[in-house]
C-alpha cells in the first residue's frame, strides 16, 4: 500500500456518463493503493487550467488530466509540472503527448476496425453512410480509413457536433430532411448516436438507417438491446481510470512507464450487450457513493464559502477606521442585536490590540434602539479595552437612546459620552497632549 501520497484528477464535463465512470475508476483504484484524490471536472479548457494551476500549488505527487479539448494552452503549466518533477498522466484524449509523461487510453482504431468489418457484414459491401464527429477528434476519420477497403461503401455526409444528444439529433434532421440516401450514421460518441436514433424516431424512420456509436455507455446498451443501435464500442472508461493511477503511481515512484498505454477497445452488439449491461449495473452502487461524496465535499465547500462570505460580513457590520496611529473610530449602523454585539466587541479588541490603539469611538449616530444587552456589551467593551490600555467614548447618543439606558438602569461606567463625533476626537486629542 502506497501512503502519503494526493493524485490530482482534472476530468472534462462530469455530465457526460463516460467522465463519470473514469473518474469512479479513478477513485477506486486509489483507495485500493491508499492513496488520496483531489477530484475536479469542469467543461472548458481555460476552467481546467485554473484547476491544473491550484493543484501544482498544494503539491500533489502526480496529475491526472482528461482536457476539454486539444490546445496548447496547458502547455506552460505542464512545464512548471516537469520541473516539479510531478508526472502528468493524460487520459482518453492523446491531444497533449509531448507534453506529458505518459497517455492512457483505449485503442480506438482497433475498435473502429471492428466496427467496420460489422456494419459491412449486417449492410453488405455497398451503402451510404453519414459521420457525426467530435471536435478535434479523428474517430470518424479512422472509421473512414478503414471503409475505404470496400470501394463501394460511400461516405455521403459529414458534420461535427459538440459531443451532445442535440447535436447528434440536430446534423442527422438536417441530412434527413435535405433528403440526402443514407444508409447508416456513425457517431464519435453514444449521445450523438442517441441523438440521431433521436431524429429517425421523430420523423418515423426508425429501422431504416442503421446506427454506430462509440464509447459503451449504459444508455447506448439499452438502444442496443431494444434494436434502435447496431453495435458501441467500449472504451472501458472504468479501465482507463484505473490503469491511468496505476502509472502515475508508477512515475511517483521512479518506475520506467510507456509513453502511450492503449486499453482494449471492446465491440458490443446485440449478441454481447446483456453481460455489457450487467457489468454497468455493477458499477452503479460506487458511482453512487462517488456521486454522496462529491455532494458532501460541494457541501462542504459551500459551508467554507458561506463562513468566509459571514466574516466578510461581520467585518463590514462592524467597520473599524483608524483616524491616527492610535485613535479608531467604529461607526455602527442599523440594529444591534447581542450576536453583532459580541461581534463588534471581538473586533474592537483585536483592532485595539494590533494597532496598539489608545482611544476607541464607538459612534452610535446610526443606532436608533438599544437594549439592556447591547448596553451592557458596550460596557464590557469599554471593560475589556480599559484592560489594554484603550479608552472608550460613546458617541452620537441620541435623546431616545439614552433615555433607554436611563430606564434600564444600565451604569455606563467607565464609558465616556460625547454628543458627536467630533467632539470625541476633540476629546481624545485633548487626552492626549495630557
Amino acid at each position: 500500500m502506497t501512503s502519503a501520497l494526493t493524485l490530482g484528477c482534472i476530468l472534462n464535463d462530469a455530465r457526460f456518463t463516460f467522465w463519470s465512470i473514469m473518474r469512479h475508476g479513478v477513485r477506486a483504484r486509489a483507495a485500493e493503493h491508499g492513496v488520496a484524490v483531489i477530484d475536479q471536472d469542469a467543461p472548458t479548457v481555460e476552467a481546467q487550467i485554473d484547476i491544473v494551476a491550484d493543484l501544482l500549488r498544494r503539491r500533489v505527487h502526480a496529475l491526472i488530466l482528461g482536457p476539454a479539448h486539444e490546445t496548447r494552452a496547458f502547455a506552460q503549466h505542464l512545464e512548471l509540472a516537469r520541473l516539479a518533477r510531478i508526472p502528468v498522466i493524460e487520459v482518453d484524449g492523446g491531444i497533449l503527448e509531448g507534453y506529458v509523461s505518459a497517455t492512457v487510453r483505449s485503442d480506438e482504431r482497433q475498435g473502429l476496425i471492428r466496427m467496420a468489418e460489422l456494419l459491412t457484414a449486417h449492410l453488405g459491401d455497398q451503402f451510404r453512410i453519414a459521420l457525426i464527429a467530435g471536435p478535434h477528434n479523428h474517430r470518424a476519420d479512422m472509421l473512414a480509413e478503414t471503409l475505404s477497403r470496400w470501394p463501394r461503401v460511400q461516405v455521403v455526409a459529414q458534420a461535427v457536433g459538440d459531443w451532445t444528444r442535440d447535436s447528434g439529433r440536430r446534423l442527422t434532421e438536417e441530412w434527413l430532411r435535405s433528403g440526402q440516401p443514407i444508409d447508416a450514421i456513425f457517431a464519435a460518441n453514444d449521445p450523438m448516436a442517441l441523438g440521431a436514433i433521436d431524429a429517425l424516431k421523430a420523423l418515423h424512420l426508425t429501422g431504416n438507417v442503421v446506427v454506430a456509436g462509440f464509447d459503451g455507455l449504459p444508455e447506448a446498451l439499452r438502444a442496443i438491446h431494444n434494436n434502435h443501435m447496431l453495435a458501441t464500442v467500449n472504451q472501458d472508461p472504468l479501465c482507463i481510470g484505473r490503469q491511468a493511477v496505476d502509472v502515475a503511481l508508477q512515475a511517483v515512484h521512479g518506475a520506467p512507464i510507456e509513453r502511450q498505454i492503449l486499453t482494449p477497445g471492446e465491440l458490443i452488439t446485440r449478441d454481447t450487450v446483456t453481460e455489457s449491461a450487467l457489468r454497468a449495473l455493477d458499477l452503479l452502487p460506487g458511482m453512487m457513493r462517488d456521486f454522496i461524496e462529491s455532494n458532501a465535499e460541494r457541501q462542504k465547500l459551500q459551508e467554507e464559502i458561506i463562513a468566509a462570505q459571514r466574516s466578510t460580513i461581520r467585518e463590514l457590520s462592524t467597520p473599524i477606521i483608524p483616524v491616527d496611529e492610535r485613535t479608531l473610530i467604529v461607526p455602527l449602523i442599523g440594529a444591534i442585536d447581542s450576536t453583532r454585539a459580541m461581534q463588534m466587541t471581538q473586533s474592537i479588541l483585536e483592532a485595539i490590540g494590533e494597532r496598539r490603539a489608545d482611544d476607541v469611538i464607538i459612534d452610535i449616530t446610526g443606532i436608533a434602539v438599544i437594549d439592556t444587552g447591547v448596553a451592557n456589551h458596550l460596557v464590557q467593551t469599554a471593560q475589556a479595552a480599559g484592560l489594554l490600555g484603550a479608552h472608550v467614548t460613546l458617541a452620537g447618543m441620541s435623546p431616545e437612546v439614552a433615555q433607554t439606558i436611563v430606564q434600564l438602569g444600565v451604569k455606563l461606567g467607565q464609558l465616556t459620552t460625547c454628543s458627536n463625533l467630533q467632539a470625541a476626537l476633540e476629546l481624545a486629542r485633548r487626552r492626549r497632549r495630557r
